[in-house]
């Protein structure tokens, strides 16, 4: 029951063109979200995925100050953290295996 308010609450404030406000900020960051997890997987594509992720968590927060508290948001919020975290964990982990390399002198042909 205290669902079903939730949403019916949630769609009675709609805008004048029968947008729900904060809708389209919730998309945004799921599929920001989305895309930030699967950088990932590309090397130095890593730090795209943090900032891309950073975005995503930024445009949830404004989902929810506009009064959009629906699963996309939340579905957003999450894959944004996790796709923040996951990034920086693989940036670092690239640039210190680079970085052994280096040191081993693999990189330089010698």
């Amino acid at each position: 029951m205290q669902q079903q308010n939730n949403n019916q609450n949630m769609y009675d404030n709609q805008g004048p063109n029968g947008e729900i406000p904060g809708k389209n900020q919730a998309v945004a960051s799921l599929v920001l979200g989305i895309i930030s997890v699967v950088l990932w997987f590309f090397g130095y594509s890593a730090i795209i995925s943090v900032i891309l992720g950073i975005i995503g968590l930024v445009l949830a927060s404004k989902s929810k100050e506009a009064g959009f508290d629906g699963g996309l948001r939340t579905a957003g919020f999450v894959l944004s953290i996790i796709g923040t975290i996951g990034g920086a964990f693989f940036f670092i982990a690239c640039v210190a295996c680079v970085g052994m390399l280096g040191i081993a002198g693999i990189g330089a042909g010698m």
